[in-house]
């Protein structure tokens, strides 16, 4: 019998890398899964929540186990290097400078660190994340293991573009001015995309940007990402009417610049209350300042776990998500999945059919637009919800998995 390939997947964070791994842990083939941040009581930092009172200890917990799936065979996870927890806790207190210093730091110990684990345990094919994966793809080329970059995000030359011309429009919500990605940090991502034998992307449009940059067209996979179906509803939603109330609006995810928040703000202190509201659920990424004047417009809500943000797909009518740069956001399939109509940038990634799910625009700037087209005729978006929830079946994890199982299993036996 032929032994079927033993894959490593690699990721210093989280993303979706759970998902990626659990693929190969279905098909058979996951040799382990290397991380810095999947909870286990028994190891540091996670031991803490011990020693904690009651209320503290509930709430670290929660924390913690957004870190964690019960999915995965704790067998097959190599715990390494801490230092992403670090970075975790800088970016939470602003500490941006802080933040991209451990970020880099971390990355590259993390590298060195799973190539010890590929000398101990042997894979067959390695699959890696943007900006992670440099100094383990230099090491394993000369020994002939295939390599395989996720690559989770816009090119960063894209995202630099976005992002400069955001801050022109929109400076009040940069707590410095912008700074461009450094020279070496973009010289890191194109030699990963170089080494990588195979480059997965979440979207055409996150595609575009890396052949535009030079990536070869030919290495690059578009495997769209998911919902977790055991979250989001087995059955059609049942929501109200949306005659004689406003429309409920929904946006999930960092409440910052690159998002398009700020886009989506000004859009909506234009319209009526009597014509929409807007939930934006996700952490803070831009100052107080600039958000307090649509305190009163819009409501903000911290971040949740996945369990309670389907409680407010559930509640919304539409979906809006204007972002500038990604790679497939996974809230536009979250979206689908509690079968929302979503008006979006092109630049989000894989979530609406336009003109059949919802709308889809070039840049966050026709956002007021596309939303005077929908408060216009807001019948369409009940049309909308009916073509989301049709689509969703294809939208879950369960397709993703399967989809980058088999083109592990054609690599590996390349």
């Amino acid at each position: 019998m032929t032994r079927k390939p033993r894959i490593g997947v690699f990721h210093p964070g989280t993303q979706h890398s759970w998902q990626t791994a659990l693929a190969f842990q279905e098909a058979g083939m996951l040799g382990w899964y290397a991380t810095s941040v999947f909870y286990d009581p028994a190891r540091w930092p996670y031991r803490i929540e011990r020693i904690l009172p009651g209320g503290l200890r509930q709430r670290l917990n929660a924390q913690f186990r957004r870190r964690y799936t019960a999915a995965l065979d704790p067998a097959k996870v190599r715990h390494l290097d801490p230092v992403e927890w670090l970075e975790t806790v800088a970016s939470r207190l602003d500490l941006q400078r802080l933040s991209g210093w451990l970020n880099r730091l971390g990355n590259s110990n993390f590298g060195r660190a799973v190539a010890r684990l590929c000398e101990r345990e042997p894979v067959d094919l390695l699959w890696g994340y943007d900006t992670a994966a440099l100094e383990l793809f230099e090491w394993a080329k000369p020994r002939g293991i295939p390599c395989v970059l996720d690559r989770t995000i816009a090119h960063p030359h894209h995202t630099a573009r976005m992002m400069a011309a955001a801050y022109r429009r929109h400076p009040e919500f940069f707590s410095t001015p912008y700074v461009a990605p450094s020279a070496a940090l973009v010289a890191l991502q194109d030699r990963e995309l170089s080494l990588a034998d195979q480059v997965v992307v979440g979207s055409a449009m996150c595609a575009r940007t890396l052949i535009e940059a030079g990536c070869a067209a030919e290495k690059i996979h578009i495997v769209p990402y998911g919902f977790d179906e055991a979250r989001f509803p087995s059955t059609r939603p049942n929501r109200r009417s949306i005659v004689g109330r406003p429309l409920r609006f929904l946006f999930v995810g960092q409440i910052g610049v690159r998002k398009g928040v700020p886009d989506l703000l000004k859009a909506f202190a234009a319209i009526a209350p009597r014509h929409a509201s807007l939930d934006l659920v996700g952490p803070r990424g831009v100052p107080n300042a600039a958000l307090a004047p649509y305190a009163e417009r819009v409501s903000f809500h911290p971040p949740v776990g996945r369990d309670v943000v389907a409680g407010f797909y559930a509640e919304a009518d539409c979906f809006v998500f204007p972002s500038l740069s990604e790679g497939s956001a996974i809230v536009l399939a979250e979206a689908v999945g509690a079968g929302l109509g979503i008006v979006q940038t092109c630049w989000g990634g894989e979530g609406a059919e336009h003109g059949r799910s919802g709308i889809v625009i070039d840049d966050a700037d026709q956002l007021p637009q596309a939303l005077d087209q929908v408060l216009s005729n807001p019948s369409v978006v009940e049309a909308w919800q009916a073509a989301a929830w049709a689509r969703a079946p294809e939208r879950r994890w369960s397709e993703y998995r399967a989809k980058a199982a088999a083109l592990a299993a054609e690599w590996a036996a390349a």
